[in-house]
């Protein structure tokens, strides 16, 4: 099936039928993350404003979710400054290095996909500052939202709007770790005769691995956004364009072994040795460099009071790079055996040359070999060589680049007592990913490496072509509301081999018809019962189709069934809400790397190995959350979870009935937070439960705050936020990778602290 023509014609009609007539702005925004509550028949754990204060600007926004039950968020250090080592679980679902099962969307707005190799997590579209809130599904999750990976639920990242008062605000953060940001954000009241608002903001972030000392890496990012809403009467316009650019050196995982040995090292180096060996390891040499350009316009129509419509055309550019350092040379040939410098494999490595350059065999009757980092054979040590041997290494970089080019179409309508929403996406992705290694200039002397590379290892382009359909019609009776829904995927991936100048790879991955089905019952003005059931979705990602051995016509999209039930109650002093869940995750799409004669990383593998579905996973749990506000001055939060999820069916590394790696049982968290006229000061504390091998551990963390209206001439406020992460210095193993072997090394304890003021 041809989509093109069909989305062509799809995105005509829409962008026809808007009219040029007016609609009011917007209510002036808050100035932090608002509580977010809607009458929803599914679970939807909202973001306390107390969060807010417990998270440094620095942070990136996963960090205030970290407090909702069921949701777990880990980052290389207490900035999430490495997308590397960012995970995110829920449910027993995971964004991680390996898995893609939750969904992400930006003012609804797709993010292209969670992954490391081309995808953006919302960290990479939004400052902490210009966040409004987080709209948390879980679950069951919103048939609305645009995204191929919500097996698990979603979540959206909704922006700030405008003020209508003119108004600029500077703010600058400093930390343990050489921390450092800069942001400013000008917003221009209302303008063009009061039918404009707008803001437009930068920052600049630093900061260094807590890892090591000297040239141990770190991150830097360049971000910007600008937002603009014209209200024309009946019809409002809302643009929004971010743009990131970020550079950031990745923490490693490690075993359990290591972690215990020492738990304050990654394994990775900060000195430069010349022994290629171990030079592979130095931090600066594991990298992630990134940009991303994000802008839509989205048109809101109200036909009149019982009808709205809504559409936005939105435009995604990423590009990007990956950095690792073979301690050797390749010997690329061609399918002949013929050396080549384009495609094909690695005969041979080699990681020592004459003064000439020719590659040396290591002395026969050497046997020495490195314990450290990883075994490796003689032929890399440099024992096994006459003292004027030179040693050489690579510079390998995976380069990404995507563009997307979308829009969603929103109908809302009111008859009676339905509501009924009808709606559509659709999303062109073309995505290029190509491999190249670069010789290192003098391995006795630094990683300069020659901009040529002397071997292009893969070059390929991918296009995925997406279309879904969906309608939702919302019942309300006296105390009871149902819910009923179905949406449909329809989605092609097409793989262009740039070497062979063809296309060799092509899949469809349509959904079935998806049901969801959920009501309320309202108890009384204060309490209600919520059920729901819903079909969830993951498209195969166009990643299957870079491994050449993947049987493409056995592999069948991943499908989860959702259901919960639960009570919410809320009053004017307390929230409190449970929610009991069962989850049934099928066709789990799993890659099957080929054999390595490396105990380490695999830097030659290219587009082999093969994916397969291996079963799948059930879950079932509670989720618990409370908020009390116990008089003017002190309000408590407190949520627990209970999860259990094992694999179905056997594949290599599990069984069925074995724990989900890096899943977690039980995690629980307490908070209280005191205000007092200007100033303010909280704490809050996480148990995680034990994860695989990883033992549970526990985080306190400590804030304080200063923030006043100041009466003068020229500034307004002035705001000092102080934070502490990890108060008690705990050593933890944090993120796992997905194999249940290595994890990421938590951060310790990390103090910040920010000074803002308006004017």
């Amino acid at each position: 099936m041809n989509l093109k023509p069909i989305k062509s014609a799809i995105a005509l009609a829409v962008l026809s039928s808007l009219s040029m007539n007016a609609v009011a702005n917007e209510d002036q925004a808050i100035e932090e993350v608002s509580v977010v509550v809607k009458k929803l028949t599914r679970a939807n754990h909202v973001i306390d404003s107390t969060m807010v204060k417990q998270v440094p600007n620095i942070s990136s926004v996963f960090a205030v979710m970290d407090k909702l039950p069921g949701i777990n968020i880990n980052e290389g250090d207490a900035f999430g400054g490495d997308d590397w080592s960012t995970s995110i679980t829920m449910r027993g679902f995971s964004i991680d290095g390996n898995s893609q099962q939750l969904g992400m969307t930006i003012d609804g707005i797709p993010n292209g996909g969670s992954n490391y190799g081309g995808g953006a997590k919302a960290n990479r579209y939004l400052d902490a500052e210009n966040m409004s809130n987080i709209e948390v599904s879980q679950g069951t999750s919103d048939i609305s939202s645009a995204s191929l990976e919500a097996l698990g639920g979603t979540f959206n990242f909704v922006s700030m709007n405008p003020l209508l008062n003119k108004e600029t605000k500077i703010a600058y953060t400093t930390g343990d770790h050489n921390a450092s940001r800069y942001f400013v954000k000008h917003n221009t009241g209302e303008i063009f005769d009061g039918t404009t608002t707008a803001y437009a903001s930068y920052s600049q972030t630093s900061n260094s691995r807590w890892v090591g000392e000297g040239s141990n890496g770190g991150m830097s990012r360049q971000h910007a956004e600008v937002k603009f809403i014209t209200d024309l009467g009946q019809l409002s316009i809302t643009g929004r364009l971010s743009y990131d650019d970020a550079d950031e050196d990745n923490y490693n995982s490690v075993s359990k072994e290591q972690f215990d040995t020492n738990p304050n090292w990654d394994q990775l180096t900060w000195n430069w040795t010349g022994i290629p060996h171990f030079d592979q390891m130095f931090a600066e040499g594991w990298s992630t460099l990134r940009e991303n350009t994000l802008g839509y316009v989205k048109f809101e129509y109200d036909i009149d009071s019982t009808m709205s419509f809504h559409v936005t055309p939105y435009y995604h550019k990423n590009q990007g790079r990956g950095d690792w350092i073979p301690p050797y040379l390749a010997s690329p040939v061609d399918a002949n055996g013929n050396p080549t410098n384009q495609g094909g494999s690695n005969a041979g490595s080699y990681g020592f040359t004459d003064g000439n350059g020719t590659p040396l065999a290591p002395a026969a009757d050497c046997t020495e070999t490195y314990s450290w980092p990883w075994n490796s054979g003689s032929g890399l040590h440099a024992a096994c060589y006459d003292s004027s041997a030179i040693p050489v290494m690579s510079y390998r970089h995976t380069h990404y680049e995507k563009n997307r080019t979308g829009l969603t179409a929103n109908f809302d309508m009111t008859i009676g007592n339905n509501d009924i929403a009808m709606g559509l996406w659709t999303e062109t992705n073309d995505r290029n990913e190509s491999r190249d290694w670069h010789k290192v200039i003098d391995a006795r002397i630094y990683h300069h490496f020659d901009r040529s590379p002397y071997w292009v290892q893969y070059d390929n382009e991918f296009t995925t072509d997406t279309l879904k359909l969906y309608i939702e019609d919302t019942i309300s009776f006296d105390d009871v509301t149902l819910n009923i829904g179905a949406q449909k995927y329809f989605v092609e991936i097409e793989k262009f081999d740039k070497f062979a100048n063809q296309v060799t790879g092509k899949v469809e991955s349509d959904s079935d018809v998806l049901f969801s089905i959920g009501g309320i019952y309202q108890l009384n003005e204060e309490m209600e019962l919520f059920a729901g059931y819903s079909e969830n979705f993951s498209a195969i990602k166009d990643g299957v189709l870079e491994r050449d051995a993947s049987s493409l016509t056995q592999i069948a999209p991943e499908t989860a069934e959702n259901m919960e039930i639960g009570l919410r109650y809320n009053s004017q002093d307390l929230q409190f809400s449970a929610t009991y869940y069962q989850v049934d995750f099928e066709n789990r799409i799993t890659f099957i790397a080929p054999g390595s004669d490396t105990d380490g990383i695999d830097y030659d593998i290219g587009t082999n190995g093969s994916y397969i579905n291996v079963g799948g996973i059930e879950s079932d749990g509670v989720e618990l959350s409370l908020s009390y506000q116990l008089n003017d001055h002190v309000s408590l939060y407190s949520s627990y979870t209970h999860n259990d999820s094992t694999y179905v069916g056997d594949a290599e590394g599990f069984k069925s009935g074995d724990k989900v790696n890096d899943s977690i049982d039980k995690m629980f968290v307490f908070s209280a937070d005191y205000t007092d006229g200007n100033f303010n000061v909280g704490s809050s504390v996480k148990y995680t439960g034990e994860r695989g091998i990883a033992d549970a551990y526990t985080i306190l963390n400590f804030n304080a705050g200063y923030n006043a209206t100041l009466d003068n001439n020229v500034f307004k406020t002035l705001d000092i936020n102080f934070v502490v992460n990890n108060v008690t210095d705990e050593d933890f193993l944090s993120t796992g990778t997905g194999n249940g072997l290595t994890y990421f090394i938590g951060a310790p304890r990390t103090a910040t602290i920010t000074l803002s003021t308006s004017f």
